[in-house]
């Protein structure tokens, strides 16, 4: 019984939450806030628009796909222009974050003498980013 609930909760610890960095730079005329899913994504320029903010989010999880991390960099850059009244956001980049290194080591006693054996493994930590320029498209 003590088994499974330990094994339940580390299960619950592991698929926490991604961890995530939201931030903003007003350029342009700040609008009233509207809501991410009014938010549309841009490649290219389109024909009439104006600039808002700067804007940039990021997603880190060792256990999350990278895909995952990506929707939810993506939905964060959307929630950041949406606060300061963007509908579009002109993506100019998106990829992995690189985090640095993370690992373990174990060293155990070996024998009369007390001589050591260590042994560990370590993996390089990623994560996915997304920025762009927070706009407002003017319709025509």
């Amino acid at each position: 019984m003590k088994k499974a609930l330990v094994c339940m909760l580390s299960v619950v610890m592991l698929a926490g939450c991604a961890i995530t960095n939201e931030t903003s730079v007003v350029v342009g005329q700040v609008r009233p806030a509207t809501t991410p899913e009014r938010v549309k994504l841009y490649t290219k320029p389109p024909a009439k628009y104006e600039d808002v903010a700067l804007v940039s989010a990021d997603a880190a999880h060792d256990f999350m796909a990278k895909q995952e991390l990506m929707n939810i960099s993506i939905a964060k850059l959307k929630t950041e222009a949406a606060k300061v009244g963007a509908n579009g956001i002109l993506l100019d980049n998106v990829g992995d974050l690189a985090l640095g290194s993370s690992g373990i080591a174990v060293a155990q006693p070996l024998g009369r003498k007390g001589a050591a054996m260590a042994w560990g493994s370590s993996s390089h930590r990623t994560g996915k980013q997304a920025s762009g320029m927070a706009i407002y498209v003017i319709e025509e």
